[in-house]
């Protein structure tokens, strides 16, 4: 009986099982919205399962489900569509529009997501695909043009471009001006955006205002820029990507083509000299190398090689490959990805290779919501350095390679024919490839960045979060510099740079970041009318680093860069910091019928870089939102929404460490021998130093026009004053020190952002969508301590005064200034020349402008038809001046255009007038220079308003057009979804016609001195690549 039940269950069983099995089958159909047009990119999941896809670009979608279960459709800004699966396997679904869901939540201070309407100030997103479709390596550069508001210069533009990133203009005359960037609730360091994989980000925040801000502290005072990380959806999937790109140059300076290599003061031509203050070119045979100790010497054409110098250039290349395996439930979600990029630029030999790791996962048990992220960086950089007897960058050394050398055949210094010496030809510089060779900078960093947080619900409205995130930064430098020793001797009628010997340097950057935050939350609905939501925290933030920075010269074994085979004294330093805040902050928002809102926020911190009468600080902020379209109902029609706000807040921007203790360091000679000694700082520090603190007002409109908001847009305007600027001010050399940091002064900006979207055309299968943001930005020091009316800022020389070029903060004047030397100049502005008709030089350095431009525009152009998408981007900035070091080095080579353009003779220089004995001026005709060689460009080359320029620039930045294919299609080839994509990056710059030279947006460091280019950065490069993405 047994045996009989036994088989008739097993039986039962396999029937039934069997039955749902033939259940389950491929369920399809086609997602429209209200007016029947397709809808792409909706999410389809089988409920209580981690089933899902989404529809194509047709709106159709095709998945597995069985009969009896639940299909639920959800898309941004539509209401979310349940449809039960029953004999029918076609479901078709229409959505509906949602006016609540239209309101995209956004990120905001802590992480804390809220509606728009809610937000008394402005901010703005920038999702995934905005950064991704033209592949930059470096997000930062994929930001460019994209946000009001924001300047982004770049630093360096080689195979590792660093950036600098500013919101709403400097707030601080000398101390960090560069927003705060937050990854997934964790205060990272200003870098970290740049080793961030672009591929791993689902959008980025931009936090402009200091209301937006506050809750960070003191770090979060020039806004935040947050980066929140994507999560596994759906049915688990694998994503490959793949890219390749090639770099060219686009441009390099403009030269003289019509005199060679000559010396002064007669202009002869001298074969092995450098300079161009020559004869003309006339085609002749002439030398270009000493004579060999066997008597031949190397003869070339007297005449200029087209392309010579871009022909030391190569194709740069960029091979990326990333990874991605993802998914996810209603319950819990896993992501990992990698990503590997190896990069060859176009100096030859530089390299730079990065791989990006990351795993986060999230897990709810109910009440309790537990996610962990963890992400690794590591690259490795292989860079041409500052070397040579005079430490010059490369384009330096390019620069003085004259016009008529064939460059490329003197690339096998070592053995070749002709060109067997480390010098080139000529006697006074190295040759380029030497120092491609010989001086090299080999580096490689790490990060490590931990974050873990949990989040319990204790009732449905309120809830505590823990975040904790730790992150390990580790940069080594090896330095080296080949030395320089002659393979044969020369004829005593030959000079020649001495020898010298190798050296090497390392150099050891390690760094740690800790901060925890706790988050009681409480979202509670009074009544029908008035919700009240509110955050309490607590924060604490932990930093330190160590640096060893150790040189060893003249090594004794050849190649073999050690410090250990050094002769002499090792020089050395060893410097560390730490640095420590704790902070409490609270932040309250009263929504009365979700169409006014009021908000208040405060912040406390303790800083451990202020004394303990000024450690502690405290800043305030508030404001109110009001969304008239949904108070008054009767207003909406064409106007569909409508949203006033206005802030005020108060920030606090804390020293460094130390910034106001005595410090002291080791003078040049020491140790000596045995005997080590320090010496007293040359600049004192005021014990009683105090936090700079901004004042922000910020008022705003947001609206959408007509349906779907096929038109909308915000209009902002911003004042913030900076006050108890900390700077540096000359004292009395009585106390021990020349100069003291103190608080003085105030700083204060103004402006206004545009920021415009919206669909031009829309049809079934066409659509073609506008961004337009504006920027005005106006700033003023309003104020300095008594008796100073100016603050040196900076520059990139030892003595940026002596010099004759340097960034300052003048009271009563925008910020940042560049002053330079200059012209004696009547009102008009004419040059005012002698009776030899050369300009009188002025002795004082005269303001030639501002460093930041005035006015910034941005476009985005997205059309998509089918499958088709064409992506552009462009930009453009006016209103600001540049000084060019690179003319500048151009013009003691004698290639400059303008050295050329009177034939070398004496000429009226233009703009000119001389004066008419009395207080008058005549213009001048006829008074010409003292000469047009050699002698006269030498004494123009002292006056550096000369290489002041207009650094107006327009960029056509980004330009991609990719196709997404159809599912059906897809899924034929084996793949859930497949896109091939071309692209190009920085394709078109119109400069004005006084730069031939540069791209103006190069700056020679991330500090507040902007507006200077050096050889230090070499040529732009335009790039062109193609990407593929496919996901199983």
């Amino acid at each position: 009986m047994r045996t009989k039940n036994y088989w008739m269950a097993l039986g039962l069983f396999l029937f039934v099982f069997g039955t749902v099995l033939a259940q389950e089958k491929n369920v399809s159909g086609t997602v429209t919205d209200q007016e029947g047009l397709p809808l792409p990119g909706v999410s389809i999941i089988v409920v209580g399962t981690s089933v899902g896809t989404q529809t194509d670009f047709d709106g159709n979608y095709s998945i597995m489900a069985s009969t009896g279960s639940t299909l639920r459709f959800s898309y941004i800004g539509q209401k979310t569509v349940e449809r039960k699966v029953g004999a029918s396997s076609v479901i078709n679904v229409s959505m509906e529009e949602d006016a609540q869901a239209l309101e995209e939540v956004v990120v905001t201070a802590l992480g804390i997501k809220r509606k728009p309407r809610e937000l008394s100030y402005s901010v703005a997103s920038v999702d995934n695909s905005a950064l991704t479709k033209t592949r930059a390596v470096n997000t930062v550069t994929a930001l460019a043009g994209k946000v009001s508001g924001m300047q982004i210069n770049t630093i360096s533009n080689g195979v590792n471009p660093s950036t600098r990133i500013v919101l709403r203009g400097n707030r601080s005359l000398l101390g960090n001006n560069q927003a705060l960037i937050v990854i997934d609730g964790f205060p990272a360091d200003r870098n970290a955006l740049d080793r961030l994989n672009s591929d791993d980000i689902k959008e980025i925040s931009i936090l402009k205002g200091g209301n937006a801000s506050a809750l960070y502290g003191s770090d979060a005072a020039n806004g935040v820029v947050i980066i929140t990380t994507k999560s596994g959806t759906g049915k688990a999937s694998i994503t490959f990507t793949s890219t390749a790109q090639l770099d060219n140059i686009s441009f390099l300076p403009e030269l003289q083509d019509e005199f060679g290599v000559g010396g002064f003061p007669d202009g002869t031509i001298r074969p092995l000299e450098n300079v161009a203050w020559g004869p003309r070119f006339d085609g002749s045979l002439v030398d270009a190398s000493e004579q060999y100790e066997d008597g031949r010497v190397w003869k070339v054409p007297y005449s200029p090689i087209p392309g010579n110098h871009k022909s030391f250039f190569q194709t740069g290349s960029l091979i990326r490959n990333g990874f991605e395996f993802s998914g996810g439930s209603e319950k819990s979600s896993f992501l990992f990805s990698i990503d590997h990029s190896n990069i060859e630029g176009t100096v030859p030999q530089d390299k730079f290779n990065r791989t990006n790791a990351r795993a986060k996962g999230m897990y709810d048990f109910g009440n309790l919501q537990v996610s962990s992220n963890i992400s690794f960086y590591r690259s490795h950089s292989n860079t041409v350095g500052v070397g040579g007897h005079q430490a010059r960058p490369l384009y330096w050394y390019l620069l003085n390679t004259p016009l008529h050398i064939p460059i490329n055949q003197m690339k096998n210094w070592r053995t070749g024919e002709f060109t067997r010496n480390e010098v080139s030809y000529y006697a006074f510089y190295e040759n380029p490839w030497f120092i491609i060779d010989t001086q090299r900078n080999k580096s490689n960093d790490s990060e490590m960045i931990f974050i873990s947080d949990a989040n319990y619900k204790f009732t449905d409205w309120l809830s505590a979060l823990v975040r904790v995130g730790y992150t390990k930064y580790t940069y080594d430098l090896k330095e080296y510099h080949g030395g320089l020793s002659y393979s044969f001797e020369l004829p005593v009628t030959y000079s020649r740079i001495d020898e010298f010997s190798p050296s090497t340097r390392d150099y050891i950057y390690n760094s740690s970041r800790f901060n925890s935050d706790f988050i009681v939350t409480a979202n509670k609905n009074l009544s029908d009318l008035l919700n009240v939501k509110a955050n309490l925290g607590h924060n604490i933030r932990m930093t330190d680093y160590k640096v060893i920075d150790i040189t060893g010269n003249n090594l004794i074994i050849p190649g073999f860069y050690n410090v250990s085979t050094r002769t002499g004294e090792l020089q050395g330093s060893e410097t560390s910091q730490n640095y420590r805040k704790v902070g409490v902050y609270g932040d309250i928002t009263l929504s009365i019928g979700d169409f006014l809102f009021l908000n208040g926020q405060g912040r406390n911190d303790w800083s451990s870089s202020l004394s303990k009468e000024n450690r502690s600080f405290f800043y305030p902020g508030g404001g109110i939102s009001f969304v008239p379209t949904d108070a008054f109902k009767g207003l909406k029609g064409t106007l569909q929404y409508l949203k006033a706000s206005f802030s005020i807040s108060k920030t606090g921007n804390d020293p460094g460490p130390y910034s106001n203790s005595t410090t002291f360091s080791a003078p040049a000679g020491f140790p000596f021998g045995s005997t080590a000694g320090l010496t007293l700082s040359g600049t004192d520090r005021d014990p009683n130093l105090k936090p700079e603190f901004t004042k922000s007002m910020e008022a705003g409109i947001e609206f959408g026009i007509f349906k779907d908001d096929r038109l909308s847009g915000s209009f902002s305007v911003y004042q913030t004053n900076t006050t108890d600027q900390i700077v540096p001010i000359d004292i009395s050399t009585t106390s021990g020190a020349s100069r003291l940091y103190t608080n003085l002064g105030e700083l204060q900006n103004q402006g206004i952002e545009v920021d415009l979207k919206g669909t031009i055309l829309k049809s079934e299968d066409f659509s073609w969508n506008l961004g337009i943001n504006y920027s005005l930005i106006k700033s003023e020091v309003v104020s300095l301590t008594e008796g100073v009316d100016e603050v040196v800022v900076g520059g990139p020389y030892s003595d940026n005064i002596a010099y004759g070029a340097v960034v300052v903060a003048q009271k009563g004047q925008p910020y940042p200034l560049i002053k330079t030397t200059d012209y004696e100049r009547d009102d008009l502005g004419r040059v005012i020349v002698g009776e030899d008709g050369d300009p009188i030089p002025s002795s004082d350095l005269i303001v030639q402008g501002k460093t930041t431009p005035d006015y910034i525009v941005g476009l985005n152009s997205t059309i998509n038809f089918k499958g088709f998408s064409l992506y552009a981007v462009a930009d453009y900035r006016t209103g600001h001046v540049f000084y060019n070091n690179l003319v500048d080095a151009l013009e003691f080579t004698g290639l400059t255009k303008h050295s050329a353009t009177s034939g070398r003779q004496p000429f009226v220089f233009p703009n000119s007038v001389y004066s008419d004995g009395n207080d008058g001026y005549i213009e001048n005709t006829n008074r010409l220079t003292s000469g047009g060689g050699n002698a006269f460009w030498s004494t123009y080359n002292d006056t550096k308003s000369n290489y002041v320029t207009d650094a107006t620039v327009l960029k056509l930045r980004e330009v991609s057009l990719s196709y997404a294919f159809e599912n059906k299609l897809a899924n034929k080839l084996g793949f859930q979804d497949l896109n091939f994509g071309i692209y190009g990056r920085n394709l078109y710059m119109w400069r004005p016609a006084d730069n031939v030279y540069t791209d103006p947006e190069f700056n020679y460091n991330s500090g507040n001195a902007v507006g200077f280019g050096t050889q230090n950065q070499t040529a732009p490069v335009r790039q062109f690549g193609m990407t593929l993405t496919a996901k199983f």
